[in-house]
């Protein structure tokens, strides 16, 4: 490694009455008269440190045992400024390594605050100072109490990156369970092709969609994004996509259906979390569809798989916010061929290493691209264009598609 800075050579000065009684304190000279230390400190000095000053890097020989007597050091193994280090306080000393072991420093030692320091050089430890049994006893002792401090630290290290190594386990599992709410068998009726798939940013996320038969000729399309990430939006998905499969397939309003699930979330949420919706129920004979929005990006629908534009939302807002909204239903009717494109902010949020947005338009010119043979080649078209425009940049949210597909009369 290269220092990240100079290493400090200078600022020297010579123990004087006034630095003796602040020597005399640190731990290694303990019960060590001022009579047999005065003669000792003869040929060691001070040195002052400046903040982000360096005392020892990485591959430098070191011959010199440091004490610190004001101030405040930090070790650090990686880089000169890293948040991550082991903090040396009055009283305590570095050096000792490499001064016992002969071999190079090992890691950084930086000033943090402003700082003195006692250098005692190797000859004068060993010949001088190691000979008064007291300060031996203290100087074992300083060192065992590093070894000890330090083999805490890593246990401290090693338990933490277990509960990390339970955690994902835990999360992996959860990700199973949500991956297995969502529905995979999307074969519902000879006239109704549907493909859907959900990507999550982290092991689990909040996006859903769900597809299932409501009556004996409709079926039920939905897609929501759950405010926040990862396990607390997970539950609240799995709330939402109760409550509105127990609401849908229940003989009332689609819009009743709704507010029903909108007042319950609102009723029960101590932690204010909200979901955008959008369900569409669409008669396999007919090809007729009512649809709500609930604050959600808009469903597209594709003339023939053709030409692609944004179905005008309803009136209606967040679900989980207020529990009296009230929520419109749209209606129209689809043709032989017309697909319905329902999506989340992931979709059109992807962002590029070049921190550009894929855009509603990218994903509109994607699906027009040219007419595709089924709704599951959509969906890997989409998912196509998305990977090679974010070109491996990390997600910054779940990506989730469903895909609707009429072929009816």
């Amino acid at each position: 490694s290269v220092p990240q800075g100079p290493v400090s050579k200078g600022n020297h000065e010579r123990p004087d009455p006034h630095l003796l009684q602040t020597i005399a304190r640190h731990s290694l000279f303990d019960g060590v008269p001022l009579s047999t230390l005065e003669p000792l400190l003869e040929r060691c000095e001070t040195r002052r440190l400046g903040v982000g000053e360096i005392l020892l890097a990485p591959g430098q020989t070191n011959q010199t045992l440091y004490l610190l007597l004001e101030g405040q050091l930090t070790a650090r193994t990686d880089r000169a400024d890293s948040e991550q280090g082991f903090v040396i306080g009055p009283g305590e000393c570095t050096g000792e390594i490499s001064v016992v072991d002969c071999r190079p420093a090992t890691a950084f030692v930086v000033a943090d605050r402003p700082s003195r320091v006692l250098a005692l050089p190797e000859a004068e430890l060993w010949e001088g100072f190691l000979g008064v049994p007291r300060i031996a006893r203290n100087f074992v002792r300083l060192f065992a109490d590093r070894f000890r401090a330090r083999t805490e630290a890593m246990q401290k290290a090693l338990e933490q990156q277990l509960r990390y190594e339970q955690m994902q386990k835990e999360l992996r599992i959860a990700q199973e369970i949500q991956m297995g709410m969502l529905p995979r068998d999307l074969d519902l009726a000879p006239e109704i092709e549907i493909a859907a798939e959900m990507t999550p940013a982290q092991l689990v996320g909040g996006d859903f969609y769900d597809a299932f038969p409501v009556g004996a000729e409709d079926c039920c399309l939905a897609i929501g994004d759950v405010s926040g990430k990862g396990v607390p939006a997970a539950l609240f998905m799995v709330r939402i996509l109760t409550l509105l499969r127990t609401e849908l397939l229940k003989d009332q309003p689609l819009d009743d259906a709704l507010n029903k699930v909108n007042a319950t979330l609102c009723q029960d949420n101590p932690t204010c979390m909200f979901g955008t919706l959008v369900v569409a129920i669409v008669n396999r004979r007919t090809g007729h569809v009512r649809y709500i929005n609930a604050g959600h990006d808009p469903i597209l629908q594709g003339d023939r798989g053709i030409v692609y534009r944004a179905l005008p939302p309803p009136r209606g807002i967040l679900i989980g916010v207020d529990e009296g909204a009230v929520y419109e239903v749209a209606s129209l009717r689809l043709s032989r061929n017309d697909v319905l494109v329902l999506y989340t902010d992931g979709v059109t949020e992807a962002m590029s290493r070049a921190h550009e947005a894929f855009s509603a338009d990218r994903l509109l010119a994607c699906l027009g691209d040219r007419p595709a043979l089924s709704a599951a080649e959509l969906v890997e078209r989409v998912k196509r264009a998305v990977r090679e425009f974010t070109a491996g940049a990390p997600p910054s949210d779940d990506v989730t598609l469903a895909i609707l597909r009429y072929q009816g009369p």
